[in-house]
Formats: structure tokens, C-alpha cells, sequence
């Protein structure tokens, strides 16, 4: 085993706040009982762990360790995940537009998963973690929420 540890790589464009954008691979822990398809953890689940620092490996082969505090988006080939069938009667799905510094706005769709009187987009957007997804047109978008300017629910 690698000092990596186990992880699988998800293709990734990681857009920083100051400008700066990367193509690579995400590095994403694998757990063998983990529900999902590939056993391993989400872009969501690694983005919101407590750690400073993720490593993306670039395309030409090298390891870049990214300060997750400067990162703007990442966005990941992939569409809406497939429903867990235990927590779909706790999802609830709201299209939201969502304006980032620049003026890049982005529209589509986010999973929320809250208790009972509390399934507003304001409360996710207010819950714990630091990034949320947001799934349009054949792709996943990771925004940090301390660098979004705007966000409107559409529904």
C-alpha cells in the first residue's frame, strides 16, 4: 500500500478564489462498507472533513496539496447520484441559482437532507460543512459557501 493509503481518483477542475484553476485527480478514500458504487467516499464527504489540505494529482503527474479555504469550485464529471432507497424519504431536491464572485452564476440542483422543520435551502445552507453540491447538465459542482456572493432558491 502506498502512503496514499487506498483511495480512488475522480478527474476534477479545481477552481481557486484568486483565479488560478487545475485539471487532476481527486483522491478519494476508499471503504470497503461503504454504500455507494466503488466503496468509496463522495467529492462532498472528503471537502467537508475537517482537513486544511486535499491532494490533487495533476496531469502531468505531480501531487499538488490544496488549502481547501482557497478553493472557489470543483467541478466533477458525474450527474445526480443514484438514490440511497433508506434516505429518500429525507431527501428533498431544490433548484437553486447561485451567483459566485465574478459574476459566474450557476443553476441547478441540490440534495438536502434535514430533519422535519428545517428543509428550507436556507437551513442547508446554513448547516454543517463548508462545501455543497450542485448538479447540472452531466456534472457535480463542489462550491465553497464562504465564497459564494448569492444564492436564490428557485422552487
Amino acid at each position: 500500500m502506498s502512503e496514499w493509503g487506498s483511495t480512488n481518483r475522480l478527474p476534477a477542475h479545481v477552481a481557486l478564489v484568486e483565479g488560478l484553476a487545475f485539471d487532476g485527480d481527486l483522491h478519494l478514500l476508499t471503504r470497503p462498507a461503504y454504500p455507494q458504487p466503488g466503496g468509496s467516499e463522495t467529492p462532498l464527504e472528503m471537502l467537508n472533513r475537517p482537513d486544511a489540505f486535499f491532494a490533487l494529482t495533476l496531469l502531468e503527474g505531480r501531487v499538488a496539496l490544496v488549502p481547501k479555504a482557497q478553493v472557489l469550485e470543483i467541478t466533477c464529471p458525474e450527474d445526480v447520484p443514484p438514490p440511497d432507497p433508506d434516505r429518500v424519504t429525507a431527501a428533498k431536491h431544490v433548484e437553486l441559482e447561485v451567483i459566485l464572485p465574478g459574476g459566474a452564476e450557476y443553476r441547478g440542483l441540490a440534495t438536502l437532507e434535514l430533519p422535519a422543520g428545517r428543509r428550507r435551502a436556507l437551513d442547508y445552507m446554513n448547516g454543517a460543512g463548508g462545501f455543497f453540491a450542485l448538479w447540472a447538465d452531466g456534472h457535480t459542482r463542489y462550491i465553497n459557501k464562504s465564497h459564494v456572493r448569492l444564492i436564490r432558491p428557485l422552487d
